[in-house]
């Protein structure tokens, strides 16, 4: 796999430091919602049943915040089954707005607080949360060892990724970045430049940032039988970036201790132990973003004449999951258009090539990525 160069790792902390939008993630939702039930032998039982429902209801709506529609039609049983049934374990507590019994049928209406932490981690364990794909840059300090730690470091950053069912960025969307004209941007402090070559590449969320050792107080000590070990303090100071909109979601610093015979192996395990509990925090803060039910992407199309570039428009608008169409450049016979879309990009491929009216065109797409179409026409 290629390796990252030390211009690009310097470049991209330069974008994680001078970050200046920041946009917490929610902690909980706090929902408004009304339960009834039948008023049987009790009323204090049917209240209950009411309050019961309402708190089924309200972490039904949260849940619709982070899971598309069509997933949460298609696995409907399942999640009745592992979450709505035991509603009362996300709901960390409510307050009654109104209450009343009106012949047969008790009412509620109350403010429920859904817990979004638990909530994701259970929807991220069914496997029903937005695969996000993230990319994972971390710089090591000068010096061999520090940069063998390092790179242990991302992988157990991307294994916790991984596990909690997102994708993690192929390392050539990196790369890409490696170019002078966004390269030169980058070291001025202007992250956006970067962010446009990321999206292209499919990539949703960046997490960037620079890993630290150093010997601790106590430096070593000897273990039974004189055998000398290596006391060591490892640190990662990291973001999380949302690409399409270079906000940050989370910043934070997680510090690990660990000793071993060499320096080598202690800096190694110190920053590990760092790794794992930033790649638990930050797996968790993406899986609180909301899945929004559409996407966007870009299509650049070469060949296309400005006389029949309206009508390309028209015909594109008319194709299945399009939501919205925006041309942002026309040069040289050149469109460049972002896409607003509903499902997956190898899908809208699909339904782009086998549309009869872009077939008029002579449209066909040349390459495809999650953020990227290129085509030609005429």
């Amino acid at each position: 796999m290629k390796k990252l160069s030390k211009t690009l790792i310097a470049a991209l902390l330069v974008l994680a430091c001078s970050l200046p939008v920041t946009a917490a993630v929610q902690e909980s939702q706090v929902v408004t919602v009304e339960g009834e039930a039948a008023i049987d032998s009790s009323q204090a039982q049917a209240r209950e049943m009411a309050i019961a429902q309402a708190n089924r209801l309200a972490v039904e709506q949260a849940m619709g915040v982070y899971v598309v529609s069509e997933t949460l039609v298609e696995n409907a049983v399942v999640i009745k089954d592992s979450i709505l049934t035991k509603a009362s374990g996300f709901v960390s507590g409510y307050k009654i707005i109104s209450e009343k019994a009106q012949g047969k049928i008790y009412h509620v209406k109350l403010q429920a607080t859904v817990g979004v932490e638990p909530l994701v981690e259970q929807l991220a364990k069914m496997g029903l949360l937005r695969e996000w794909t993230v990319a994972v840059v971390l710089a090591p300090p000068d010096g061999k060892t520090a940069q063998e730690s390092t790179e242990s470091a991302r992988i157990k950053l991307n294994s916790s990724i991984l596990e909690m069912g997102f994708k993690v960025a192929d390392e050539n969307a990196l790369v890409q970045l490696n170019q002078p004209q966004i390269m030169n941007q980058i070291l001025k402090g202007n992250y956006m430049a970067a962010l446009p070559t990321l999206r292209d590449n499919g990539v949703d969320v960046l997490v960037a940032g620079k890993t630290f050792t150093r010997p601790t107080e106590t430096g070593a000590m000897e273990t039974y039988g004189g055998i000398k070990t290596i006391l060591t303090e490892g640190r990662i100071d990291a973001r999380v970036i949302r690409v399409d909109t270079g906000e940050i979601l989370a910043a934070k610093s997680f510090n690990g201790v660990a000793g071993g015979s060499t320096q080598a192996i202690a800096e190694a395990k110190a920053i590990e132990k760092a790794a794992g509990d930033a790649g638990s925090y930050f797996s968790k803060q993406i899986a609180k973003l909301p899945a929004s039910t559409t996407q966007t992407l870009q299509m650049v199309v070469k060949g296309l004449s400005f006389a029949r570039e309206k009508a390309f428009q028209e015909a594109v608008r008319k194709v299945n999951g399009v939501r919205k169409l925006t041309r942002k450049v026309y040069r040289n016979q050149e469109a460049q258009y972002e896409i607003e879309f509903a499902g997956k990009a190898d899908n809208l491929g699909d339904s782009l090539s086998e549309n009869a009216a872009l077939k008029k065109f002579g449209f066909e797409i040349q390459s495809l990525t999650s953020g990227r179409i290129d085509a030609k026409a005429k």
